[in-house]
């Protein structure tokens, strides 16, 4: 239900102006490594530029988001605090795998989807290929680390829904953006 990153939102730690971005890290990818990711809702905040640099540097590709009319980003914990302004980036393992291509990420998101996402078998199985999981961590961690040393103040691509509210965050900061 979103809950939790709903009271986040309205009780953060931290002041949202004095929040750079964040990163969605919502379920691992559990059939092994692949060769690019998904950003969901991409182009939606100038995290993209860290996006960019941590694909690069892990030899990713990255893909479009296959079925934006779901509005994936919009059903998620990022939304809760993207819709306070805070620049959020949601991703998920690619399609592409390294061990069967296209068919072999196709088969396996087929088969979550239908056979285990939100359904009883929704649990760990010892038989998942950590590999994908562990890919998708060194990104995260890679973007993480790159916006903790920069010195800019990521904000919302212009014209985007929420760029007028971290405008607003920004006008009234003390310190922060």
């Amino acid at each position: 239900g979103l809950l939790g990153s709903e009271y986040y939102a309205v009780n953060p730690v931290f002041p949202l102006a004095q929040t750079v971005g964040g990163i969605n890290i919502d379920g691992m990818p559990m059939g092994g490594r692949a060769k690019d990711v998904v950003a969901i809702g991409g182009a939606k905040s100038e995290l993209d530029a860290y996006l960019a640099m941590g694909i690069k540097a892990e030899k990713l590709a990255l893909s479009l988001e296959p079925t934006p009319e779901k509005g994936f980003y919009y059903r998620s914990d990022h939304f809760n605090l993207a819709k306070v302004g805070v620049p959020m980036l949601y991703l998920k393992g690619g399609d592409d795998f390294e061990q069967g291509g296209r068919a072999a990420g196709e088969a396996y998101a087929k088969k979550w989807t239908e056979q285990i996402y939100h359904q009883p078998s929704d649990e760990f199985d010892p038989a998942w290929n950590w590999g994908g999981a562990m890919q998708i961590l060194q990104l995260y961690y890679r973007i993480g680390r790159s916006m903790a040393m920069a010195s800019g103040w990521p904000n919302w691509v212009e014209g985007d829904e929420f760029r007028g509210i971290r405008d607003k965050q920004c006008e009234a900061a003390q310190v922060g953006c």
